[in-house]
């Protein structure tokens, strides 16, 4: 709960138009070569303001899984040094379909603009998304060994669940 609150505290705005992840599932994929890797994550915490369109969303990066523990250890350890770089965070904001804002990813800080699919769901708000992200755009570089095993630009897809934040 302390996260949610310094989340909000970011948002200088009305609590009815606050919304809080209440499940959000992060999956990429690197299609390569010689071997396709595939990983999901289900721990990020994010917030959103329908008033303001402004959103963040942290990403734990070690909380990856990967169906290969030692491709988890080495994504960990070799790629995304998460003991340097434990979070991924993007922050913006959401025009209609378009989020738009800054991702900082491996210590990099990029602006980047996405498509995102929002629904409403009763009392929730579901934000769907697509992307790419480019490698070498983070400084995450591909041991010339395994430049076949690993893709230079990783597909990303979101599917997160919204509810409203209840201040306690």
């Amino acid at each position: 709960m302390v996260i949610l609150y310094f989340i909000f505290s970011l948002f200088a705005i009305k609590q009815e138009t606050r919304y809080v992840i209440e499940n959000s599932t992060i999956e990429f994929y690197s299609y390569a070569l010689l071997e396709d890797i595939q990983a999901v994550n289900t721990e990020s915490v994010g917030a959103v303001d329908l008033q303001s369109g402004e959103f963040i969303i942290k990403i734990p990066v070690s909380a990856f899984e990967f169906p290969n523990k030692l491709m988890q250890k080495h994504f960990n350890d070799s790629y995304l040094e998460t003991d340097k770089y434990p979070e991924c965070i993007f922050r913006g904001t959401i025009d209609e379909d378009i989020a738009s804002g800054e991702i900082t990813l491996h210590g990099v800080t990029k602006e980047i603009q996405i498509p995102a699919v929002i629904t409403e769901e009763g009392d929730k708000i579901k934000i769907n998304t697509e992307f790419k992200i480019a490698l070498k755009d983070h400084k995450i570089k591909i041991p010339r060994l395994l430049f076949q095993n690993i893709a230079e630009e990783i597909e990303v897809k979101v599917s997160s669940t919204f509810t409203k934040f209840q201040e306690q």
